[in-house]
């Protein structure tokens, strides 16, 4: 008389939760990467909007503004937006807090070409570094001496 035992074994089971559990360690990083670039894209997308605004009220007043001040652009929460000035370093900043640091893109001002993605750290390695690498397709970054790395567009 045979048994027929329905079920898994606690082999089978372990397999199985270790087949899943390098998935996940694998899939991770990737999807860490890939909401990185989404929210980089989108503060490029409002580093634009404020370059734009900048430049219309430029037009109607004569003169630039800091972002705080008179610009008719909204700035959504989790980004955080300044123009500098400085003898003639005139750029626009615009960051955002991913994947537990800050990632920072830049403008020229006037010419509203890109300047570079920055990021807090000196993890070369992170997911904020691989992002700005990506966009910049620059593999070497700089330091200011700050905590920062600077990756600059290649022309």
């Amino acid at each position: 008389m045979s048994i027929n035992k329905k079920g898994f074994t606690l082999i089978e089971l372990l397999v199985v939760v270790l087949i899943i559990g390098i998935l996940a360690a694998i899939a991770l990083p990737q999807y860490q990467l890939a909401v990185g670039k989404a929210k980089l894209s989108t503060v490029k997308t409002i580093t634009r909007n404020v370059q734009d605004a900048a430049q219309r009220y430029y037009l109607i007043h004569g003169t630039y503004v800091g972002v705080q001040n008179n610009l008719d652009i909204t700035i959504p929460k989790g980004i955080s937006c300044y123009i500098f000035e400085d003898k003639g370093n005139n750029r626009i900043y615009c960051s955002i807090n991913i994947t537990g640091g800050e990632i920072e893109y830049t403008l020229n001002r006037s010419t509203g070409r890109p300047f570079a993605c920055r990021v807090v750290g000196y993890d070369r390695n992170s997911i904020r570094d691989r992002i700005c690498k990506r966009d910049t397709g620059d593999n070497i970054g700089s330091t200011s001496g700050t905590g920062w790395w600077y990756y600059y567009k290649q022309k």
